[in-house]
Order: C-alpha cells, then structure tokens, then sequence
C-alpha cells in the first residue's frame, strides 16, 4: 500500500489534487486509516488504465491517425 505522499511522488502531483480527485470522485481508490489514505497499487494501476487516452490505445493497435 501507498501513503498519500508516495502515491504523489509517483503520479508527480500533489496532495492538494489528490484530494480534488477524490472530492469529485474521480481519484483512485483509497483507504482512510485513522487520518491516513492508503492506496493499492493494483487499485492506482487500474485507475491509471481507464482513464488512458484514445490517442494512446489507437497508437498501441497501430492506428495513427488518432481517431
């Protein structure tokens, strides 16, 4: 599991958007432990993976023009 900390120093964004993330309902899955969030890695990479591009998946099948 990741602290709030850790999980900033990987996705390179702070805190502070990390909790408009998850006011909106839009951030990872996390888990409070007294005042503490914790995040599974399975949970951030699954979050990571619905939230990639089209741009990026049709670069992946060979599909360049973007569409």
């Amino acid at each position: 599991m990741w602290t709030l900390d850790e999980l900033c120093a990987k996705l390179h964004t702070t805190p502070a958007t990390v909790h408009t993330w998850r006011k909106r309902g839009t951030g990872p899955k996390a888990y409070r432990i007294g005042r503490h969030l914790l995040f599974e890695e399975a949970d951030v990479r699954a979050w990571l993976e619905a939230r990639a591009t089209t741009a990026d998946h049709n670069s992946r099948s060979g599909n360049r023009s973007g569409w």
